[in-house]
């Protein structure tokens, strides 16, 4: 009987190291991907002016203080708002955009691996401006999706792999601020139209693993996004898609969830600009996790962060640059306030995303 005992309990004993190495090694099987996001840089003159060093731009100090948040992360995206054509045009602002290239290169240094660039300034300099600002993302080897040279970059899908993962991505805006499309050139700016995003989203989705779909639309200076961003973000999700990156109300608007891989960011607000309106002056930085594990076919969207994100500069400061909002105090900044309210508003559609002062 005692032998019995001794050989029931060490089998048992056995059984549960098994389990747990079983439980370990399954854990260790998932597949997951970390993605961070910013919004707008919009690189006003004030913006340009301070990147002036009396030689060349060099915007890079401006992301100094956020830089090791935007770096760590598997992916990281920007909606570059203006396009990057100032060889051609020289250094132009508000409201016909075109900035000195050397933002991008200020965007790759703090960890940006992709950026947006059809907005409604795709075209504030016609073709030649589009693809002037093309050719400097490709001559950095930046990523960018949204505003094509031809029907073949356009045909390109955008796909980084990451941790056995394949992330994909869209891009799509309202409109160009009037500017015409040339009718042979039609790929220079992606429109909303939602037979294509629906086609080009279930594409996408049948080629990666997490398909991303950045969509510049909504009312300017709104909180709270419109019946339209949401009907946009209802398309892409029946078309497979899982996350929803918004961009154009310039201040930030709720996120949403999805059981149980999608979600959405109604609006990313600015990033780097030189607005002069508080709301303007608030962002952040967006993390979402996706996650697969084995045996599913599918993701899960594990969590979403936000680090919000102060912009000083004009009219208060000749210097600009962005830094955590927890760390604005010495731009007097009552950091305490801004984060109870943007609690309640960015969780008024979900509690699935927490607001934190730093992200790791």
């Amino acid at each position: 009987m005692k032998l019995m005992k001794k050989t029931t309990s060490t089998l048992f004993c056995a059984l549960i190291l098994m389990s747990s190495f079983l439980t370990i090694n399954a854990q260790d099987d998932v597949q997951r991907v970390t993605i961070r996001s910013v919004g707008d840089i919009l690189v006003h003159d004030t913006v340009f002016n301070d990147a002036w060093n009396g030689e060349a731009y060099d915007f890079t100090k401006q992301f100094e203080a956020v830089k090791p948040y935007m770096e760590n992360a598997d992916i990281t995206t920007a909606n570059l708002e203006v396009i990057a054509a100032g060889e051609l045009t020289g250094p132009l602002t508000y409201p016909s955009f075109s900035s000195p290239p050397e933002i991008i290169d200020a965007l790759k240094d703090a960890g940006v691996d992709i950026v947006t660039n059809a907005t409604n300034h795709t075209l504030d300099h016609g073709a030649a401006g589009a693809h002037e600002s093309i050719d400097q993302l490709q001559a950095r080897d930046m990523m960018y999706v949204g505003s094509y040279e031809s029907w073949d970059d356009y045909n390109d899908l955008r796909i980084i792999e990451k941790n056995g993962l394949k992330v994909g991505f869209l891009s799509y805006s309202y409109g160009a601020n009037g500017n015409p499309i040339p009718s042979d050139e039609p790929y220079l700016l992606t429109l909303i139209d939602p037979e294509l995003i629906r086609l080009e989203t279930e594409l996408l989705a049948s080629q990666t693993d997490v398909a991303v779909v950045n969509v510049h639309v909504g009312e300017e200076y709104e909180l709270y996004p419109n019946e339209y961003q949401r009907e946009i973000v209802n398309i892409i999700r029946d078309a497979g898609a899982n996350m929803y990156l918004g961009g154009h109300p310039h201040v930030l608007q709720p996120l949403d969830y999805f059981s149980p891989g999608q979600g959405a960011i109604y609006s990313h607000g600015n990033f780097l600009h030189g607005q002069a309106q508080l709301e303007t002056k608030i962002s952040g930085i967006f993390e979402y996790t996706f996650a697969k594990h084995p045996g599913s076919d599918d993701v899960v969207l594990e969590k979403m962060r936000m680090m919000p994100t102060y912009t000083y500069g004009y009219p208060e400061h000749v210097e600009h640059g962005v830094v955590p909002l927890a760390d604005a105090g010495e731009y007097g900044i009552d950091s305490d306030s801004i984060f109870a309210e943007l609690r309640e508003r960015l969780t008024y559609y979900t509690n699935h995303v927490e607001i934190v002062e730093y992200l790791d």
